[in-house]
């Protein structure tokens, strides 16, 4: 009876046949049967049928017959019919808890299961140009996403549901249990034939190496998996580590196509990028939100094989050429801002800035035309020698914002980091980051920001920025509570203005957004950055170079520069024109930020329409991307 639904039929079975024989065999010497077997037949109709029981004749075996009629009631109405209904709800059990293997191809793989992991999903349901091209190139139908997660039931459903909304259908994204660290689970989301796999970095376990570990184990058994199947070709993994000092180790772990987002590094990039350049995040935001703006794009182009770079600037009219990715032998570059001798090969890929994949096609007709951009080095934005930062909050970034602050050569900052963090906890993180201050100096304090008396205590109003960040020892919710009331409570103590600090707040859940007032203050939510970026990346691998340049601590930056520099102020241009007085600099200009008043930031247009005409005033600047020496 405990074998299974199988062995429990088999056993009610021959319930019913005993039952036949033994009643059959009774009622057999009263002379109204012809043999044996129609006696055992008549037990069985009976046994099947309660309505034969009024066509019986005589006590005894009318006895008999009701006997077996209720015998039948329990046997096949009750017993039968509760085996094979617990048989089926087993089945339909087995099948929502996801361990069915799945048998599709060109499909995309997400180990893990947090906000992270919806937000990847979301993207991809979203790429609508790149999933066409990716479809076109794979010659998929349609795009399918398989989650791998430990448990799956009704909640994971419902959460998947509630957090991807009308773009999840029950065909295109497909829940499978298991754990990536076992080969047998592999089998279940058919990662040998997954266009791509991705890796996010666990959540719960991004104050130590566990994340990370978590990240190698799961490479080593995809790259187990590959062996043991003898695959040709192993799908491309987009994983996320960390610490970016285990880079080589997990290459070493995968020897199939591997690009590696190195979070840690790219968030605080971003977030030191943003207190040097304050409004750099509508920036980013403008080129990493889908559907709301502009995007990066790689565009093939063998057209253009031996033609100079600064020679087809005019060939996107409605996008922004900003630079080109170049296979190299130690794998691929990106060259953004280039210069304009650069001579063009069959295999590099163009990057532009555009709205959608229409505007990177070449008019069929198009000349290169001579480029009038400028020939030496951009000289470097202006920026304030000395910086007092005041930190609240502790997580695994800051120890990267503060390494990366060190590092740069003419800017100083003195760093005030407050957090109910102890100082050994502190300490301990900063010297497993290998984080040894030389340029800027660190002081630790230790209170509650949300505690007005001690945030008082800080006197905010005497620093030139201040940081929020999530602390992500507690939940992302909680984490995100506090980091809304200590920017109630700041406000409350140093009202926004033009004057004051200028206040960069990282939240750790994107719905929460909705519950901040932000008013002058800017907001970085790392989940959706980095979300992006990996989708972006398992659909067009190349981008992984282009964003490690512009979100790096090397290469490219985009910044801030007055329209003034370039003696446009009173004129009345169209953007055409204004790329090409910035181009003079051997710079490229993405779009403009306008001012409505003295201390009041206007609008940010990232390649804004041709056609548009302005009149620049004083206040208002231009978004540069350039490449300059300190």
């Amino acid at each position: 009876m405990m074998r299974g639904p199988i062995s429990r039929l088999l056993f009610v079975c021959w319930l019913i046949v005993g039952v036949s024989v033994v009643c059959g065999l009774l009622v057999y010497p009263t002379g109204q049967f012809e043999s044996p077997e129609e006696a055992i037949w008549w037990a069985f109709l009976r046994l099947s049928d309660p309505g034969y029981l009024g066509d019986d004749e005589g006590a005894y075996v009318r006895t008999i017959s009701t006997i077996v009629t209720v015998l039948g009631y329990v046997l096949f109405l009750g017993a039968l019919i509760a085996i094979m209904t617990q048989w089926l709800n087993q089945a339909f059990r087995t099948l929502e808890a996801g361990v069915t293997p799945i048998t599709n191809r060109n499909h995309f793989v997400v180990f893990g299961w947090n906000a992270r992991v919806t937000n990847i999903v979301l993207e991809l349901l979203e790429s609508n140009d790149r999933v066409r091209m990716f479809l076109s190139r794979r010659g998929a139908r349609a795009l399918h996403v398989a989650v791998m997660t430990e448990h799956v039931d009704e909640q994971t459903h419902y959460d998947l549901r509630d957090r991807v909304g009308p773009k999840l259908r029950a065909n295109n994204v497909i829940l499978r249990s298991g754990s990536p660290a076992r080969m047998e689970h592999l089998r279940r989301v058919a990662a040998l034939d997954a266009a791509a796999v991705l890796i996010p970095a666990s959540t719960e376990k991004a104050q130590g190496a566990g994340a990370d570990i978590d990240t190698i184990k799961s490479l080593l058994t995809l790259s187990s998996y590959c062996s043991e199947h003898d695959a040709s070709a192993p799908p491309l993994v987009v994983a996320e580590l960390l610490d970016a000092r285990r880079i080589i180790t997990a290459r070493r772990a995968y020897p199939g196509p591997l690009e590696i987002i190195a979070s840690n590094r790219v968030i605080s990039s971003l977030i030191c990028q943003n207190i040097r350049h304050p409004g750099l995040s509508h920036v980013f935001g403008a080129l990493l939100s889908h559907g709301e703006g502009n995007e990066l794009y790689a565009r093939e182009c063998p057209q253009f094989d031996g033609v100079r770079f600064g020679d087809i600037g005019g060939a996107f009219p409605n996008a922004v050429l900003i630079g080109i990715v170049r296979r190299e032998s130690g794998g691929e570059r990106a060259l953004l801002n280039p210069s304009d001798d650069l001579k063009l090969r069959a295999d590099d890929r163009l990057v532009l800035v555009a709205e959608d994949i229409d505007q990177t096609v070449v008019p069929d007709e198009y000349v290169a035309k001579h480029s009038d951009r400028g020939q030496g080095v951009p000289q470097a934005p202006a920026l304030a020698a000395r910086r007092r930062i005041l930190v609240l909050g502790w997580s695994h970034h800051v120890p990267a914002i503060i390494a990366e602050l060190d590092s740069y050569q003419v800017e100083r900052f003195e760093i005030v980091v407050a957090s109910m963090v102890n100082l050994e906890t502190r300490n301990r993180h900063m010297d497993n980051h290998e984080v040894v201050p030389q340029r800027v100096t660190v002081e630790h304090v230790e209170l509650d920001y949300t505690v007005p008396g001690h945030l008082k205590r800080l006197d905010p109003a005497k620093f030139d920025n201040i940081l929020f960040v999530a602390n992500d020892k507690i939940e992302s919710e909680d984490a995100d509570a506090r980091t809304i009331l200590g920017h109630l409570l700041l406000r409350e103590i140093v009202p926004d203005s033009a004057e004051g600090p200028q206040v960069l707040v990282e939240l750790a859940e994107p719905g929460n957004l909705a519950l901040f007032e932000k008013g002058g203050s800017e907001v970085v939510i790392p989940a959706l950055v980095l979300s992006h970026i990996m989708a972006q990346v398992a659909l067009r691998r190349e981008l992984r170079v282009v964003f490690d340049d512009l979100f790096g601590p090397e290469g490219s930056e985009l910044f801030f520069r007055p329209a003034d520099s370039y003696g446009l102020v009173g004129k009345e241009l169209d953007f055409a024109e204004i790329q090409r007085a910035v181009a003079t600099r051997n710079e490229t200009a993405l779009g403009i930020r306008r001012a409505r008043g003295a201390s009041e930031r206007g609008e940010l247009l990232i390649n804004p329409p041709r056609k548009q005409r302005w009149t620049l005033g004083p206040a208002d600047e231009l978004v540069v991307l350039a490449t300059y020496v300190c």
